[in-house]
């Protein structure tokens, strides 16, 4: 339990490996921790008997999606948006008037 403002109590929370805990429950995983491995860890995974957990490793600090975004990625992810999903009209107004907010 975390209380706010009081400093002698604090919520740490760990990272989970998701992978060792699936391997735990006896499903085969996979953890990609660099890039570079993306390939070869995911083949792995398509190839094991039953089903697999892929887990990566990411940077926390590190934006999930590049801070500038170009007009072409943009209409690749309005046309995506436009193929079926459910809330795409909302999605579609944030992303537009992020990039409006930008762009002044």
């Amino acid at each position: 339990m975390v209380f706010l403002g009081n400093p002698e109590y604090v919520c740490d929370l760990q990272p989970i490996d998701f992978a060792t805990v699936a391997r735990g429950f006896g499903v085969q995983s996979f953890t990609i921790d660099d890039p570079a491995n993306c390939s070869e860890v995911l083949r792995a995974a398509l190839a094991a008997p039953g089903p697999a957990l892929v887990e990566a490793v990411v940077d926390q600090n590190e934006p999930p999606m590049p801070p500038k975004v170009t007009l072409k990625q943009a209409a690749h992810l309005a046309e995506s948006l436009a193929c079926g999903t459910p809330a795409d009209g909302k999605i579609a107004l944030t992303i537009a008037s992020d990039t409006v907010r930008e762009l002044v």
